[in-house]
């Protein structure tokens, strides 16, 4: 299966994700590079101070290129709720970035 363009094609296909193609899905909407890890442990932060319900997946999908150890991933809802959520994390990367 092809990668998602957008976290709405993700939507799309199933209604719960796990958060490494959420960020995925996000990175690439944005034209931003999804093997950061540090950008990865940044958005699950987020997603947890905004209030995303994380479960711990129990399969992580492999996933080559992004790193030698694979990080943890959670199942997250993709409701319109979460969305906006999950979207809000890049708005806060933009508003600090701009801001410096």
């Amino acid at each position: 299966m092809p990668r998602a363009k957008n976290v709405d094609e993700l939507r799309q296909s199933l209604l719960y994700n796990n958060t490494l193609e959420v960020w995925m899905a996000l990175c690439t909407e944005r034209g931003r590079e999804w093997r950061n890890i540090e950008g990865y442990g940044r958005f699950l932060d987020h997603l947890s101070k905004v209030g995303v319900k994380l479960d711990l997946s129990v399969v992580c999908p492999p996933i080559k290129g992004f790193s030698e150890k694979p990080p943890k991933a959670f199942n997250i809802k993709l409701d319109s709720d979460n969305i906006k959520r999950i979207r809000s994390f890049e708005d806060a990367v933009n508003s600090s970035a701009t801001a410096s």
